[in-house]
């Protein structure tokens, strides 16, 4: 699959997204460009099989290593969805709106926290230590 995007209403980027049998995702970490979509999908058609193996080992083998750093992103993006959730249910009139704004706020630091730890694990072959 290639996951598309227009940039600056003049370029399209795209990132191929490889699947196995066994339930593994992987996002290919890099990128295609082109002028318009249509070449952009041309260009994905048109990666050699051995392209296309080399750009799967490749993000596979990057995403096993840094354990830390993908345990902190998956944290960080429960809390969007969370953030997004919270969102919603206020604007519906599910939630309090003061509640909400106490959650969100909540939320505002965790992010914050997660977001300033980034940087000491980048790079780290490891797990993170809960």
């Amino acid at each position: 699959m290639l996951r598309l995007r227009l940039e600056d209403e003049s370029w399209w980027r795209g990132r191929l997204w490889f699947t196995e049998s066994g339930g593994t995702e992987v996002w290919d970490k890099e990128e295609l460009l082109a002028l318009s979509a249509e070449e952009l999908l041309r260009q994905a058609r048109s990666l050699p099989t051995e392209d296309l193996f080399r750009r799967f080992r490749a993000s596979y083998d990057e995403r096993r290593r840094y354990f830390a750093l993908r345990a902190l992103m998956d944290d960080l993006l429960e809390k969007c969805r969370t953030l997004n959730r919270i969102t919603v249910r206020v604007s519906m009139g599910e939630l309090n709106p003061d509640r909400g704004s106490a959650e969100l706020d909540r939320l505002r630091l965790e992010m914050r926290a997660l977001v300033d730890g980034m940087r000491d694990l980048a790079g780290q072959e490891s797990r993170r230590a809960d």
